[in-house]
């Protein structure tokens, strides 16, 4: 497992945020100092990496837009290969607060992915959170265990939960990836705990999400079906995926058995 004082190195994928991006990174050097943050433009046409680069991020450069899941994968690689031990998600469009970065840290542990999660805030559009309770339900349900706002994308991955990127290449493409890896991990015996955080929206926001509520969530029930079917669907981990949601102590303690 992961040594728990390695460095943390934050990864944010972006893709047209040159209204949002050095913002974002100003705010999570402020929040975390030392941090080093990666940001990855996914094929932007705009400013959005010299914007980044001005503001004091490291950018990884995109040819052409290959989607989040595309996007978060690389920062990851380049992450691991500057020596982090865990991994901090977050978008750049100003949807996570990086002030709230410091909660998750709190959290973090060789052996948990920690999610910040919005399940308890309010604010959060009708159809956004009917779509995302269902995304919940089955990553929970294949993930053996409650995962709280299995749709956010503001994390703290350890490195052990990032081992084996190159089996979501050519298919994991935009936000089923984020579901998928919860999965993985937990049948590697890598479970997810949830800090509570904000959920921004709206007039918060400077530009739509990119999330599609109906066909992204789909394509992830469709991508999690198919692992409930080779366990043939699974019926304990649907039971303990119902289970009271767990403090740090009990999450770590359940297994991917």
């Amino acid at each position: 497992m992961t040594d728990a004082t390695a460095p943390l190195i934050a990864v944010i994928p972006a893709y047209q945020e040159s209204a949002t991006i050095a913002e974002v990174v100003t705010r999570l050097q402020a929040a975390m100092p030392g941090t080093p943050i990666l940001v990855v433009d996914d094929g932007s046409t705009d400013s959005t990496a010299e914007l980044a680069r001005a503001a004091g991020a490291e950018v990884l450069d995109g040819a052409a837009n290959q989607g989040k899941g595309a996007a978060l994968r690389r920062g990851m690689r380049a992450a691991l290969a500057r020596g982090a031990g865990f991994v901090a998600t977050l978008d750049g469009d100003g949807q996570h607060r990086p002030e709230d970065l410091p909660r998750l840290a709190a959290l973090m542990a060789p052996d948990l992915i920690v999610i910040g999660s919005r399940r308890g805030a309010s604010g959060q559009p009708a159809a956004r959170r009917r779509a995302n309770r269902v995304a919940d339900f089955w990553v929970s349900w294949a993930a053996r265990h409650p995962i709280a706002d299995s749709q956010s994308g503001f994390r703290i991955y350890p490195a052990a939960a990032l081992t084996d990127l190159d089996r979501y290449e050519g298919r994991a493409r935009r936000f089923s990836f984020e579901s998928e890896i919860l999965i993985d991990a937990a049948r590697r015996g890598i479970t997810t705990v949830a800090a509570d955080i904000p959920a921004l929206y709206g007039a918060a926001l400077r530009r739509p999400s990119h999330f599609r509520p109906v066909a992204d969530i789909a394509r992830i029930v469709i991508m999690v079906a198919g692992k409930l079917l080779s366990r043939g669907m699974d019926p304990v981990g649907l039971m303990r995926s119902l289970a009271p949601p767990r403090g740090k102590k009990e999450g770590r303690d359940a297994s991917a058995s």
